[in-house]
């Protein structure tokens, strides 16, 4: 079932533009990660504002992950699409930033806790990179 699942979510990143495999299985990971975090929201405000720096974070990467796709295969106006999505994404997102913390009171630990979970999944992946090319090489 679980994988079933994968299959579905990894057919909708193709249909979306994730076309390169290894960009692809880190927004499916990045996806599963947003899911697994959701029984946090049972927790309370901590739960909430972890889940709510999770989304963020994912919202920030698999935007980033399809735009760096973009720009790999885009030779004209590549550095105006990079530019200008890098500076929107950011806007926005020290919008929503502010928002939870200002106004909403959102725990900041918490918060960062939830974005963080992006570099534990680069890291991971980093790592599978790593030890799976060391091993078919021996």
């Amino acid at each position: 079932m679980l994988q079933r699942i994968q299959k579905k979510i990894e057919r909708g990143l193709y249909a979306r533009g994730f076309h390169v495999p290894e960009v692809r299985k880190m927004a499916l990971h990045q996806i599963c990660i947003l899911l697994g975090s959701l029984p946090a929201l049972l927790l309370g405000g901590m739960g909430v504002d972890f889940v709510a720096g999770v989304l963020l974070g994912s919202i920030n990467f698999l935007a980033m992950g399809k735009v760096i796709q973009e720009v790999v295969y885009l030779q004209k106006g590549a550095v105006a699409v990079q530019l200008f999505s890098f500076y929107g994404r950011l806007v926005l997102t020290a919008l929503a930033l502010y928002l939870l913390i200002a106004v909403k009171g959102s725990s900041v630990p918490w918060l960062l806790l939830g974005v963080s979970t992006v570099l534990i999944n680069i890291l991971l992946w980093g790592m599978s990179q790593f030890f799976g090319k060391t091993s078919k090489e021996a």
